[in-house]
């Protein structure tokens, strides 16, 4: 309760608060590095210990989020950033599955401060990305590392490519298992559409089977069972947002021949989305609403023939999807490909 307590303080501090924040810093990196000095001769003892690991990481993951999203403390976090490595890494070496999810949340934190200079930390890391990206029976730490990968494609871009054989090749296993809880399948999906824009057009080798995987999912995002209304509208989402990264990342490259195989299907899904009156959702209709603008954007006349074959209902999602706060997202959509089909 009380590490509860100190993050919730970190989280909600102004700006005259950030010294102590930062004196924080070296104090809870001392504290965890004492735990693996403890003696762990029982279970009992393994479990604190365990426990302790997983809080203080916690509490650095909260103040390396505080510091390096002000511009005169980023810099703490990077000066920290060797050791920070070393301690994460130590405790994925205890081998606890607590751990492993408050560490791994704390490695993704991390990424997402120091950007590119985490290139240099990816070759001791990857064995854990993988091996959480394995963990099918603890799916809440599969679903952290899946969340892991996405800070890691903002914060490398393209210096993510020599790894994206093995992560989408096993982010391709986790979607065909069903073995993994199905909660954790949307963010996966969601996933390749980050991958997608960090590495651009070198995207082109996974497109084949990302685009497979999509139609596939598109048919279980159609489920009428009431009980996974929730998985059904995250998938949903995933989905559009898959299909508008991939979009983005192709825009202006002149390979935009490659998208051609991907226009039908994901118009025909959200046809069937918009037909299914009974399930709306506003996150999902916004994002369909961005895949219309990014077809448009990306393919410029290349879509015109699709979406002029499909006028009445691109019309009318327009129209249905682009009321209230999604107005803005509706008329940037209807002026693309107004543009497209002229």
């Amino acid at each position: 309760t009380a590490y509860e307590t100190l993050n919730e303080l970190i989280t909600v501090c102004a700006d005259d608060c950030l010294p102590l924040v930062q004196q924080l810093l070296p104090a809870i990196m001392q504290k965890l590095e004492g735990t693996f000095a403890m003696q762990v001769a029982t279970n009992e003892q393994r479990e604190e210990q365990s426990e302790l690991q997983g809080l203080l990481s916690g509490v650095l993951a909260i103040i390396m989020q505080k510091l390096s999203a002000k511009p005169q403390t980023a810099g703490v976090v990077r000066q920290s950033a060797d050791k920070l490595m070393e301690l994460f890494l130590r405790v994925f070496a205890c081998r606890s599955a607590s751990v492993h999810e408050e560490a791994m949340l704390a490695i993704g934190q991390l990424a997402d401060a120091i950007e590119g200079d985490f290139l240099k930390h990816m070759n001791t890391f990857y064995p854990y990305l993988e091996t959480g990206l394995k963990n099918f029976g603890e799916y809440q730490v599969c679903a952290l590392t899946v969340g892991v990968v996405s800070d890691l494609t903002r914060a490398l871009e393209k210096d993510l490519l020599p790894y994206c054989d093995g992560i989408i090749m096993q982010l391709l296993k986790n979607l065909e298992s069903n073995d993994l809880h199905r909660s954790v399948k949307p963010a996966i999906i969601s996933c390749f559409g980050d991958i997608a824009l960090a590495i651009g057009t070198e995207f082109e080798k996974y497109l084949p089977y990302v685009l497979n995987t999509l139609k596939s999912a598109s048919v279980l995002a159609m489920s009428e069972d009431d009980d996974l209304y929730d998985f059904v509208i995250a998938l949903r989402q995933g989905i559009f947002e898959a299909y508008s990264a991939i979009l983005q990342a192709f825009t202006g490259s002149g390979k935009l021949q490659h998208l051609q195989v991907c226009i039908e299907p994901c118009l025909e899904f959200m046809q069937r989305v918009y037909a299914d009156s009974a399930t709306r959702d506003e996150d999902v209709n916004k994002a369909a609403l961005g895949v219309l603008g990014d077809m448009a954007s990306a393919m410029g006349k290349g879509a015109a023939p699709a979406f002029q074959s499909r006028q009445p209902f691109i019309q009318a999602i327009i129209n249905d999807f682009g009321s209230g706060e999604h107005a803005e997202t509706a008329r940037w959509a209807q002026s693309v490909i107004t543009q497209a089909c002229s």
